[in-house]
């Protein structure tokens, strides 16, 4: 009779993030684990000996290891809904949507596939994950708290209600390479997305989208969407800059519809 493995929450202190256990090496880089084992860093011994997985480049393991970051913080927030995704995260490949939630339960990442939350083990991982993330990557605290659906906007009755759960969040934004901003665009209330300053002699910021609304309760509406969404506008910024503004458009559009409830059918 097969033993049941115990839980993760059982072995290990789920409040620290994992790998906690492991033991730097005096006078070298990399760390010792608890059979003696030595690893080059925390993320190789994640992938390499917790998952199993297998890969010699650096730069391979590092953009896998994102993957899995961004997906755990978007299943961590609990506003990402499954096909938004395998929209963005997956360019709309559903069948290595579905392979990678398969994956991630077969290793009790999380509960109930890409509909569930995460298990104490996979939040250790996220919060690992996102403390060591490389110098290169964007200086954004993944999984990020932002607007609570019950305060302000829908949930609110004023418009100080609706300023005062952006403040926080904006003035955080305002220190990012690559931010949406509210804006008003002649007479009318936009949202802009600035990248990082460009320039031979003196860099500047340069607006890389922008998109104009009606009514500013609108404006809000979608700008709370975005902010709930913070770790993912520096893939956006590079979309937008490379694939021009109309194809971000197009995406977060997609993105947008995507959280919509599907229409009943008889």
């Amino acid at each position: 009779m097969t033993q049941k493995p115990i839980p993760y929450e059982r072995r290990r202190n789920p409040n620290l993030p994992w790998g906690y256990w492991c033991v730097a090496q005096e006078g070298k880089s990399g760390i010792r684990d608890e059979f003696g084992e030595e690893w080059g860093s925390l993320r190789s011994y994640l992938w390499f000996s917790r998952l199993g997985m297998g890969g010699s480049s650096n730069y391979g393991l590092e953009a896998q290891l994102e993957l899995l970051l961004a997906v755990l913080a978007a299943l961590a927030r609990g506003v990402v809904a499954v096909e938004g995704l395998a929209k963005d995260l997956f360019l709309g490949g559903w069948e290595a949507t579905r392979h990678y939630e398969c994956w991630l339960v077969g290793h009790k990442l999380v509960k109930n596939g890409l509909s569930g939350g995460l298990t104490p083990e996979g939040h250790a991982i996220l919060v690992m994950l996102a403390s060591t993330r490389s110098a290169q990557s964007a200086a954004v605290p993944i999984g990020l708290p932002t607007i609570a659906p019950a305060r302000g906007l829908d949930w609110g009755e004023t418009r100080d209600e609706r300023e005062r759960v952006f403040a926080a969040n904006e003035a955080f934004a305002q220190g990012l390479p690559n931010r949406f901003e509210r804006v008003e665009a002649i007479d009318q209330p936009g949202i802009r997305l600035v990248g990082y300053p460009e320039g031979p002699n003196v860099p500047m910021a340069r607006v890389l989208w922008s998109l104009a609304f009606r009514e500013d309760h609108d404006r809000d509406r979608f700008y709370a969407w975005l902010m709930n969404r913070i770790d993912r506008w520096e893939a956006w910024a590079d979309m937008a800059r490379r694939q021009g503004a109309q194809q971000l458009f197009e995406h977060l559009l997609q993105l947008a519809h995507a959280d919509r409830p599907a229409l009943a059918t008889d």
